[in-house]
């Protein structure tokens, strides 16, 4: 229900906030089998401060906020709560929670499926939601999401208390409340090794965006920056729906920025992950989202070559796709950022011919589309595997599981159109363009326009 926040590990120099690995994690419910359960897949997960409590009196005793909600400390990091409880229900514990002063996340589990309880979910501030049963790579990934994300917020406190001497520092990285020319932070978006993304507000028009600015460590290394112009030069020069739009771009202290719109949303990645199975209504939008800006790519000679669930944003209210990061992607002419021969893009997403060095075509696209799409709808990549060799061995020579084996309810020409056409070995033997995919979607009868 939040995004991921992740915060480049150079940062942590500047927090004068001791951020312990040590998180305890406190499991709620009335069934003492389904408490030893939790414990031993979390201590799987590494982690080993694990409290319990069978009922809601207990919990809030360990939460400190029983019988007043008067609590403003608590050495509890985060909370596994079941719905059904024998002396109240994890609903009112999730409101005690938030009516305190404790900031804790607070994961919900229940039988009931999210669709009969979403309101009271709402109402309750819960930060995401478990349906029984649940697997147990499923509930640790989601409990260190969570977990991140706290570490984030706190470093960003950390930074703010620190901000009034950074330029002592010499490190001049931006903060919240921060005007970049005109771009004014009200929130981080993403930290990584040579990149930061905010979210910004125009202080002129009002208007809400994403702002990608490359630090200051990148400025020196050739290939980054040769990446950033080449994203630059095909977002302003596409205009499609559901390619992320370009709004401006400039400089801030020496590193170069672009001011992209902003997507209310998250990761396609992201979502497989906290929200788990996606439903067949929104896979069918998705699915024609992505093929028309990849269409749009194509009809201008351009080849995303890095196609996955990670660099396609979806808009959660609206069921809109878009696609974005095109750093690698390659152009009919001009900047290059890659030797002839050299692999580019993600291994478990590539055509079988990437490996051997070939060059990117339609057919790649394709191919990596295929492989995206099978991972949003099983939930699982085509293939895994511990190396790259193996994995493109895999790619070469095996044939990926149904779809529908894994999905019942994914009609038998999904299968066909994704495994037996966009993931055929031979490059001749998949679509021959995004425009023949996307009419194939239309004939499913499935792709409806939104709203209607």
């Amino acid at each position: 229900m939040h995004a991921t926040l992740i915060v480049g590990s150079y940062l942590l120099k500047t927090s004068k906030i001791r951020l312990s690995e040590e998180k305890t994690i406190l499991v709620v419910d009335d069934d003492s089998f389904v408490l030893k359960l939790i414990e031993r897949i979390l201590a799987d997960a590494g982690f080993r401060e694990i409290k319990t409590a069978g009922n809601g009196k207990t919990a809030l005793e360990l939460l400190g906020i029983f019988p007043t909600q008067e609590a403003d400390s608590s050495d509890i990091d985060l909370v596994v709560l079941d719905v059904l409880l024998p002396d109240t229900n994890g609903f009112e514990i999730c409101k005690k929670i938030r009516g305190s002063n404790l900031d804790i996340p607070v994961i919900l589990i229940s039988g009931y499926d999210i669709e009969e309880i979403q309101n009271k979910l709402i109402e309750c501030g819960a930060d995401d939601f478990l349906k029984k049963p649940f697997s147990p790579a499923e509930l640790s990934t989601r409990v260190k999401l969570l977990i991140n994300r706290e570490k984030k917020k706190r470093r960003d406190a950390a930074l703010m208390e620190t901000s009034k001497i950074r330029f002592n520092m010499n490190h001049n990285v931006p903060f919240i409340g921060d005007n970049i020319n005109g771009y004014v932070i009200v929130d981080s978006l993403g930290w990584g090794k040579y990149s930061l993304v905010y979210k910004v507000v125009d202080s002129a028009n009002k208007n809400i965006y994403s702002l990608k600015m490359l630090s200051k460590s990148s400025l020196e290394k050739k290939d980054i920056m040769d990446r950033f112009n080449k994203e630059i030069e095909i977002i302003s020069k596409i205009k499609h729906s559901n390619i992320v739009q370009f709004i401006d771009r400039g400089y801030f202290n020496d590193c170069p920025y672009l001011v992209m719109e902003y997507v209310d949303g998250v990761d396609l990645e992201e979502y497989l992950v906290t929200r788990g199975k996606i439903s067949m209504k929104a896979f069918n939008h998705i699915a024609y989202d992505v093929a028309s800006a990849i269409s749009e790519l194509h009809n201008q000679q351009i080849y995303h070559r890095d196609i996955k669930l990670k660099n396609i944003l979806f808009d959660i209210k609206t069921g809109e796709a878009k696609l974005s990061d095109f750093g690698i992607a390659k152009l009919p002419y001009g900047l290059s950022t890659t030797q002839e021969g050299f692999i580019v893009g993600t291994p478990i997403y590539l055509a079988p011919e990437i490996f051997l060095g070939e060059p990117a075509t339609v057919q790649t696209d394709i191919y990596s589309y295929g492989a995206t799409l099978y991972h949003l709808i099983t939930g699982s990549p085509p293939f895994v595997a511990e190396t790259s060799i193996e994995l493109f061995k895999k790619h070469k020579l095996e044939k990926p599981a149904a779809v529908n084996m894994s999905r019942q309810d994914v009609p038998e020409e999904w299968n066909t159109l994704i495994v037996e056409r966009c993931l055929a070995k031979e490059p001749s033997a998949r679509p021959r363009s995004m425009h023949e995919i996307m009419d194939e979607i239309k004939k499913l009868g499935q792709f409806q326009q939104l709203g209607s």
